[in-house]
């Protein structure tokens, strides 16, 4: 079992100094917003997994965008209660392979998403862009 630590500090400023192995950031009111960084972190979970597949698939992607909005709800706590994911992937892949790739990200890899898809309606759009 994996286990993972952050440790937030509150700041003079009245943002927290969020410390992780990986590094650190500012969160809060006047920083990084956490609500934000939820869909940073779908978007860049499922983003990692893509594209991690589609190499291994051996398709030419020269770069991927990700577009991810969400809806929260009025009341608190104002949870998410839609999300819009949109893969922008370019290069001369084939559409087959990326359909592959999103759907064994979101159907197996991406613990980001399987945390969120019980609490808000997910959709997924993707685009291949071969300029």
């Amino acid at each position: 079992m994996e286990e993972k630590k952050v440790v937030l500090t509150l700041s003079e400023e009245g943002t927290y100094r969020a410390q992780m192995p990986s590094g650190e950031i500012e969160v809060g009111k006047h920083a990084l917003k956490p609500m934000e960084l939820l869909l940073t972190a779908l978007a860049g979970c499922s983003g990692v997994d893509v594209e991690t597949i589609l190499r291994k698939k051996r398709q030419p992607v020269e770069g991927i965008t990700i577009e991810v909005k969400g809806t929260r709800r009025d009341k608190h706590p104002k949870i998410y209660e839609s999300i819009e994911i949109t893969y922008k992937v370019k290069g001369e892949v084939e559409e087959k392979a990326l359909q592959q790739a999103i759907k064994l990200s979101i159907e197996k890899y991406c613990s980001v998403y399987a945390m969120l898809k019980n609490s808000a309606k997910i959709e997924v759009r993707y685009e291949i862009c071969r300029d």
